[in-house]
């Protein structure tokens, strides 16, 4: 994941993990207790809607990807995530709008006086084998397969084959941990998970 040079006085924790790991149930408790998160999947869902990327993208996959007008990002998701050139090229035209847009909301947090921003994002790590020298550390959330499979399933309504594909169309969480400064287990109940993510935000306070 490409950042572009820019020098932020706070610091950029970001925020990883594997579909359906539990990232956003750890950002919105990130968000509870004060910190500013910034949604990457979130602007990609707005990236979307812009005309002229909506035109590239029928250029790319025709109109059978849309419903009612529309793109349909589970029509485009059958697409891309089970072939690898597709997804590139999606990511290719997807990707610098996304950061360039992270970099806005960074920006925007660190005038309003923030002094830590979290970047929520599911590619983060997928092609380093180190940290980003953009980010000052890295929350990885992770859990086991078969768990993730059952939340896909039952939150995205799709076949255990889906579920898979889109499971191993990411890097494995296993290789992230290495550069990760904090792992967070999601294999329990939300209590367990909010324990779990007082525990780091303590430790990321002490840090600041």
């Amino acid at each position: 994941m490409i950042f572009y040079k820019k020098v932020f006085i706070m610091k950029i924790i970001g925020l990883t993990g594997g579909i359906a790991s539990g990232k956003t149930e750890v950002a919105n408790i990130l968000k509870k207790h004060g910190f500013y998160v910034i949604n990457s999947d979130e602007i990609g869902h707005e990236v979307l809607l812009k005309e002229k990327v909506k035109e590239k993208i029928i250029d790319m996959f025709g109109i059978k990807i849309l419903t009612c007008g529309q793109i349909d990002r589970k029509k485009l998701g059958e697409i891309v995530f089970s072939n690898t050139e597709k997804r590139q090229l999606i990511n290719e035209l997807i990707h610098p709008l996304v950061i360039a847009e992270i970099i806005n909301r960074v920006q925007k947090a660190e005038e309003e006086g923030y002094n830590v921003v979290i970047v929520e994002s599911a590619i983060i790590g997928e092609n380093e084998n180190d940290i980003p020298p953009w980010l000052n550390g890295l929350i990885l959330v992770t859990c086991s397969e078969k768990l993730r499979i059952q939340r896909l399933m039952n939150s995205r309504n799709l076949s255990y084959d889906e579920a898979l594909s889109r499971i191993h169309s990411q890097r494995d969480p296993e290789e992230k941990k290495i550069f990760a400064n904090w792992i967070i287990y999601n294999n329990d109940d939300i209590t367990t998970l909010e324990e779990n993510v007082k525990r780091v935000i303590e430790e990321i306070k002490s840090a600041i």
